[in-house]
């Protein structure tokens, strides 16, 4: 029995249904863990729209090692008709070394008065503790079959993501000593970098086995936003990059295992890409007596980057609120 749209149980002698309105509906529930793979940047440009750098840090997820949940709505039967989707996922990185970091320069007015010279002049290398990690990733839609077995998705999305690294001990290296090694103890740098994107998705969703299910998903948008934070603990200088704009690419895939209707296991994998920002970078000197920030030089501009394979492994639960029928 219904009544108004709210889901009742009622039972029979062949079936059990659920009904919600008159369109089958699920919510659907997974936890899994999983790792990133790859690097985030952090970037000075000498100019605004060439590609030449003051400064380069490279943050190392190898790898980040995360837990996660996930909430999605759906029609029941994806392949029966024009259906609404959304999905939620969030993800927590756990506080591991993830790596290396390196910090290069190519300017030193030590070294070299002329702010044109493309030499590298310094190079650290410590090694790269995560903090905390958030990926939080929220789409919706809708789902159109369009063949027998198969059904596209057209959706929005918004994500954001959160890495707060450490670098400790390692090395540096200049120029004007003659790329003697220093060796260093102790935290020296640490770094916040936040992300916010805006982006149309594309899917496709393909049962093509009795068991087994693909979901291909694909990202594109210069919808892009970021602010990061750079501090340099021994130099007691800060750094504030408020970045935008330029390229974000993703494919995703998940092959799932059903052995019933409400179990599956999931296996994920997608590859994130972030290039191309643009900003403006400001710089606090920590104790000083003005405690403002300072914006860069005209023509210096802040920039970040950021690629990395998602690999993860998680157990599905479908919740059906449409109707099921099951026979004796």
């Amino acid at each position: 029995m219904t009544i108004g749209v709210f889901p009742v149980l009622s039972y029979g002698q062949d079936d059990i249904n659920f009904t919600i309105g008159k369109t089958p509906y699920r919510i659907s529930l997974s936890t899994g863990t999983g790792v990133l793979l790859g690097q985030s940047e952090e970037i000075v440009y000498k100019y605004s729209k060439k590609d030449d750098k003051l400064s380069q840090l490279n943050w190392d997820l190898n790898p980040l090692v995360y837990l996660g949940s996930a909430l999605s709505f759906s029609r029941a039967d994806p392949l029966a008709g024009l259906g609404v989707a959304a999905d939620l996922s969030v993800k927590f990185g756990l506080p591991i070394l993830s790596g290396t970091m390196e910090d290069r320069d190519w300017h030193d007015s030590s070294v070299s008065t002329s702010y044109d010279d493309p030499r590298l002049t310094n190079f650290s290398s410590h090694d790269a503790y995560i903090q905390g990690a958030m990926l939080l990733d929220v789409s919706g839609g809708i789902s159109i079959p369009i063949a027998a077995e198969v059904v596209i998705k057209a959706m929005l999305s918004v994500s954001y993501m959160r890495f707060s690294w450490i670098a400790q001990d390692g090395y540096l290296e200049y120029m004007q000593d003659g790329w003697d090694k220093k060796y260093l103890q102790g935290t020296g740098i640490t770094y916040d970098q936040n992300w916010l994107i805006l982006s149309p998705e594309l899917g496709l969703f393909w049962p093509f086995h009795q068991v087994l299910t693909l979901d291909f998903r694909f990202f594109i948008s210069p919808l892009i936003f970021a602010s990061n934070t750079d501090t340099h603990i021994n130099k007691n200088v800060q750094y504030s990059d408020i970045i935008q704009g330029g390229l974000y690419l993703e494919p995703y895939l998940d092959l799932s295992f059903s052995s019933n209707q409400n179990l599956s296991l999931v296996l994920h994998g997608s590859w994130r890409y972030i290039t191309g920002t643009r900003g403006d970078t400001y710089l606090l000197m920590i104790g000083s007596s003005s405690n403002l920030f300072q914006k860069n030089p005209d023509g210096i501009r802040a920039g970040a980057s950021y690629s990395a394979f998602d690999l993860g492994l998680s157990l599905k639960f479908a919740l059906p609120l449409g109707k099921l029928s099951k026979k004796n």
